[in-house]
Parts: C-alpha cells; sequence; structure tokens
C-alpha cells in the first residue's frame, strides 16, 4: 500500500512538472481544494484495481462492487476526518494532512478486499456498482475541467479560486515573478493624499 501513498504523493505535484498539460489535470492537482487532494487519493487506487482486475479480477463477481465502494469511502472519509480534524485544530496541519491521506487509502484496499471476500453480488448489484463506478470516474473528470464553485470541497484555500484556469495564471504569474493575487500585499496608489 506504500506505493499508492507515493505514487498519490507524486501526483500532487505532477500538473506544475507537465507544465500544466490538461492530461496531467486529470490525474494530478490542479490546486489545493480538497476535491484535488481527494483525487490524487482516488486515482493510484483505481490504476491499482484496473490492473488486478486484468490480472484475474474480472473472474471474481464481487469485484466491481467492492472497487466502487472502496472508491466511494475515500472522498467521503477524507471529507471526514479532515474536517473532524479541523473542528478542532481550525487549521490544516500537513503531517495529520498526510497521515489521513495515508491512511484513506489503507482503509480503502481493507474494504475492498473485505468486500470481495465476502460479497456474493446479484446481477443488479454488479450493474448498479458499474454504474456508480463510472459515474465516479467520470466527475473526476469533469470536475477537474469544470468544478463546480462550491466553497467547501472546490475552491483552493490558497487562491480562493477553483479549477484549471485560477491555477494557471498563479502559476504563471510567479514564473514571471509576481506573487499570487490573493496573497500579494496590496501596494497604496501613489496618487493618493
Amino acid at each position: 500500500m506504500l506505493p499508492l501513498v507515493i505514487l498519490g504523493s507524486l501526483l500532487h505535484f505532477v500538473y506544475d512538472w507537465s507544465g500544466h498539460k490538461k492530461l496531467a489535470a486529470i490525474f494530478g492537482a490542479v490546486n489545493e481544494s480538497y476535491w484535488e487532494h481527494i483525487k490524487i487519493a482516488v486515482w493510484p487506487v483505481v490504476l491499482l484495481q484496473v490492473v488486478l482486475f486484468a490480472l484475474g479480477g474480472y473472474r471474481e463477481s464481487s469485484f466491481v462492487p467492492a472497487a466502487t465502494v472502496a472508491l466511494y469511502s475515500i472522498p467521503i472519509s477524507m471529507i471526514g476526518l479532515v474536517f473532524l480534524y479541523k473542528s478542532f485544530t481550525r487549521r490544516n496541519i500537513l503531517w495529520i494532512d498526510i497521515s489521513v491521506f495515508a491512511l484513506i487509502i489503507v482503509c480503502a484496499q481493507v474494504l475492498f478486499v473485505q468486500i470481495l471476500r465476502e460479497l456474493t453480488p446479484s446481477t443488479l448489484t454488479i450493474a448498479l456498482s458499474t454504474v456508480f463506478l463510472v459515474g465516479l470516474l467520470a466527475s473526476f473528470l469533469l470536475f477537474t475541467m469544470r468544478p463546480p464553485a462550491e466553497p467547501d470541497v472546490f475552491i483552493d484555500p490558497l487562491t480562493s479560486k477553483h479549477g484549471l484556469p485560477g491555477h494557471a495564471q498563479d502559476f504563471e504569474a510567479h514564473l514571471r515573478g509576481e506573487d499570487r493575487p490573493s496573497t500579494r500585499a496590496q501596494e497604496p496608489d501613489v496618487n493618493d493624499s
């Protein structure tokens, strides 16, 4: 499970490393919003599940339902745990954020294995799981490119913006040696008396 945590951590930087390529935006964090941090936890797990499915998981009738539940557990658990600890600390603490990130990935894998072993799903359960799985993955694609202007999950707390355009503008301004607009100190107007 450590490789999943490492891969997810690397995905935090891949968008900037790529020079803001849209393909990298699908998998990497494009800003510091909760959504983007959830996304970088989900994609390594999806990759593992695709590999496991190809290596024989397709023979297990419970594979898709187990994968679906495990993947849905990531955003729910991450938001719940981060907002819980922040209700006490009133701020994000990096080592706690990283610990929650790792814990959520591990718990999702444990949940996946338990459901895979214990569930004997009906055809309807498999079909519904497939629909929900496709919906979840589609939301990660769509909401990266066109996130809702929802303030708690999709807004970058550093820039107060959401989605690709805000991050790219801030990054380009940084490359030009300018501060981020939201963190730049207001300079007094020389025309004021």
